[in-house]
């Protein structure tokens, strides 16, 4: 059976190792494969009967949508998809990016009265879904606004943020700020919060694709912690040997 990512770029993607490994480790036999080929034919695979479904990241997660024949309440209220499984012959789109980051941002007690986001794409899309739905309030922040933003809060220029709550940074680059939550990576360079975004998005994932046969939580984190320590020493090699003695 197989499971795919679609996105780009996936060149440093841990999806495929860790999902593989915890798949393994609770019994199933599967191939977890990086896809880069046209939408159409991303479309043909999800409705061959040895896909179980997929996972979506940039810059393709509102595209999919047109491709799920229905959606859970979260896609529907995220307006996006990360994730995609088969049910009874059809494919639903889920999102499990917001609420994978919600359960993080709980387990290490962030206040989250007030939440303030920056960057207004897909990924700020479905935080945003989330964490609203707590009874949050929710700043978005943001150089030009999309349109969606006064669906969970209040939109406002990039230029005005100020370092004064929780925030949570999905800018293609770091920022920094004792209140700051980033949650993007490049190879070789996860921090805590990303890894367990990561983990947690793809733990909830894993049961849509496999239902209650699973490794438990705290493994499959424990997992796409050890293969994130492995890309950051396969950098470390690759600089080593790259350099010119």
């Amino acid at each position: 059976m197989r499971i795919y990512i679609y996105g780009f770029p996936l060149d440093f993607s841990l999806s495929p190792f860790f999902q593989e490994h915890a798949a393994f480790l609770a019994g199933h036999s599967i191939l977890y494969l990086p896809f880069r080929g046209e939408f159409k034919d991303f479309d043909r695979l999800l409705r061959d009967p040895e896909c179980l479904g997929a996972n979506v990241t940039i810059p393709f997660k509102t595209e999919v949508l047109k491709l799920c024949d229905s959606l859970t309440e979260r896609a529907e209220r995220a307006g996006s998809v990360n994730t995609i499984f088969r049910s009874e012959g059809r494919i639903i789109g889920d999102n499990t990016d917001g609420t994978g980051l919600l359960e993080w941002l709980k387990m290490k007690k962030t206040p989250l009265e007030t939440c303030c986001i920056l960057g207004n794409g897909g990924a700020a899309r479905s935080i945003a879904s989330a964490i609203s739905a707590t009874g949050a309030e929710i700043r978005i922040y943001a150089r030009q606004e999309h349109g969606w933003e006064d669906k969970f809060g209040r939109f406002y220029p990039l230029s005005n943020w100020k370092d004064e709550c929780t925030t949570v940074n999905t800018l293609p680059f770091p920022v920094e700020g004792k209140n700051v939550v980033n949650i993007g990576y490049r190879f070789g360079e996860f921090n805590l919060d990303a890894v367990m975004m990561l983990a947690l998005q793809g733990w909830l994932a894993s049961r849509r694709w496999f239902g209650e046969r699973v490794v438990p939580k705290e493994q499959f984190i424990a997992i796409a912690i050890l293969h994130a320590s492995t890309q950051r020493n396969k950098e470390l090699i690759f600089n080593l040997t790259n350099k010119n003695f």
